[in-house]
């Protein structure tokens, strides 16, 4: 039939024919809109049947480019898929689709997110045996070396039908409450406290920089010029034991308002005088039974247990810096060398945990700007690194993370535990460098800082403030 008579024959139509016929293009319409929408299944986490960890956007950033790789399961928007009727697979709040590197179609080619573009290395097919198929290159999702540890990339590969090429959508969270944590503390007898805040630092890890500022002793100075000009709160307010018993106080305080206590402690060199840590003391004295310097430290040390137990009492929980800045030559503790400082933490840890009964803290080993593994006590005294560094930059401070990451390991995490200024959201992410947190000095280091910036920093959605906290009660 010719157009000229088709349309002759549409026009002499009767009119419940013509009503008809639009009632079913505006069916076939709407389908087609339905079709052509990207979401057409809920956004849910894909757990990888090997590793029991989820499918990841490192970093929890959106930069095209960035790869995927498996962590723990969080609940993070970074770990939400959703497949689309067009054969994509949206995460981020649907603005990024999985793609390979550069849109190659061979083996070993990385999985990334890009913007979504429609493009043949953008389409997926999820089959019934959980495997996950690349349209292009019919390869598969592929966790790489089947690995199981954090941080494992996702790579095209032949399809094996393994369980590292095998996905659910069953998803364990990591972060308290409500999960199983696979984070085991150093201390068998850890309050419920400390595990959850234990667990929570490993669910942030790789995902968010949690804040923190150091106090002036019994000053909230430095709190209330970040609330003045960013509106948050830090998650964690750093304090020193030597200023008990008003930093145990606010050390609850904190913790009843939502936020994280960090605790450090400028102990004295034995009996040399109190707080007095640029003294001079012998570590083998200090640990020897019957001498002045053990009568001291000792004495000193169930001063400290009896003010960290009252905050056990409340299921308070802290993270504890024990003897920090290890390595340097400025605080008695660190000036002898390594194997005395090893010793040192050692007999702490087992005299607060064993013959005290403290068993409400995180333990951080934490380091100076130059990390040394001699000075690390080993897994079995702490729960997470750290390092610390005074510079003027915002850089990321790579180099010194990666530093202290040698040493402790890839999985724990290592905290930015004292510095001048705050490194910049924006570079941690782009540059994959995962501090767990940040903590920054007191007085100009903080009030020096420019206003615009840190209202910048604390509004990031990367930075954790106080109420972002979850309740780890």
């Amino acid at each position: 039939m010719s157009t000229r008579s088709a349309l002759s024959a549409r026009r002499r139509r009767a009119p419940r024919q013509a009503a008809v016929l639009a009632l079913l293009t505006s069916l076939v319409a709407a389908l087609l809109g339905v079709l052509a929408s990207p979401a057409t299944a809920a956004s849910a986490p894909m757990v990888g049947v090997g590793s029991g960890r989820c499918l990841d956007v490192t970093g929890n950033t959106d930069s095209p480019g960035t790869p995927l790789e498996i962590w723990d399961c969080n609940d993070q928007g970074n770990q939400s898929f959703e497949p689309t009727a067009a054969g994509e697979l949206r995460t981020l709040d649907g603005t990024r689709c999985v793609d390979t590197d550069n849109k190659r179609s061979v083996t070993g080619t990385k999985l990334v997110i890009q913007p979504c573009d429609g493009t043949a290395s953008q389409k997926w097919q999820l089959n019934t045996d959980g495997s996950l198929t690349g349209t292009q290159s019919g390869y598969c999702a592929d966790v790489y070396g089947a690995g199981t540890a954090n941080g494992t990339g996702v790579v095209l590969w032949y399809c094996n039908s393994q369980t590292n090429q095998r996905w659910t959508t069953t998803a364990t969270p990591t972060s308290p409450p409500g999960g199983t944590c696979t984070a085991t503390p150093v201390d068998p007898q850890a309050t419920t406290q400390a595990r959850n805040l234990l667990c929570y630092l490993y669910s942030q890890y790789g995902q968010h920089i949690v804040s923190g500022q150091q106090e002036t002793n019994g000053s909230e100075n430095e709190i209330d010029y970040i609330h003045t000009n960013t509106g948050k709160y830090p998650a964690i307010r750093g304090m020193d034991m030597c200023d008990r018993p008003g930093s145990i106080t606010r050390a609850a305080a904190w913790w009843n308002a939502g936020g994280i206590p960090l605790l450090r402690w400028h102990v004295g060199a034995p009996a040399t005088g109190y707080c007095n840590y640029g003294g001079t003391a012998s570590i083998t004295n200090t640990l020897t039974p019957g001498t002045a310097e053990y009568t001291s430290y000792t004495g000193e040390l169930d001063q400290a247990a009896a003010a960290l137990l009252d905050l056990q009492a409340q299921d308070v929980a802290v993270i504890w810096a024990p003897y920090h800045e290890a390595g340097g030559t400025w605080f008695w503790w660190s000036k002898e060398g390594a194997d005395p400082y090893k010793k040192l933490f050692a007999f702490q840890f087992d005299y607060l945990t064993k013959t005290k009964g403290v068993h409400n803290l995180v333990w951080m080993m934490p380091y100076n700007g130059d990390p040394q593994a001699s000075f690390y006590p080993g897994k079995g005294y702490t729960d997470i690194g750290g390092a610390d560094t005074y510079v003027s930059d915002r850089g990321p401070l790579t180099s010194l993370f990666n530093a202290t990451k040698s040493i402790v390991g890839p999985t724990v995490p290592i905290a930015l535990h004292e510095n001048s200024a705050v490194p910049d959201p924006a570079q941690l992410q782009s540059s994959r460098t995962p501090w767990v947190l940040f903590n920054t000095w007191n007085g100009s280091f903080i009030t020096g800082q420019d206003p615009t910036y840190l209202n910048t920093v604390y509004n990031s959605a990367y930075v954790v403030t106080r109420d972002e906290v979850p309740d780890l009660k």
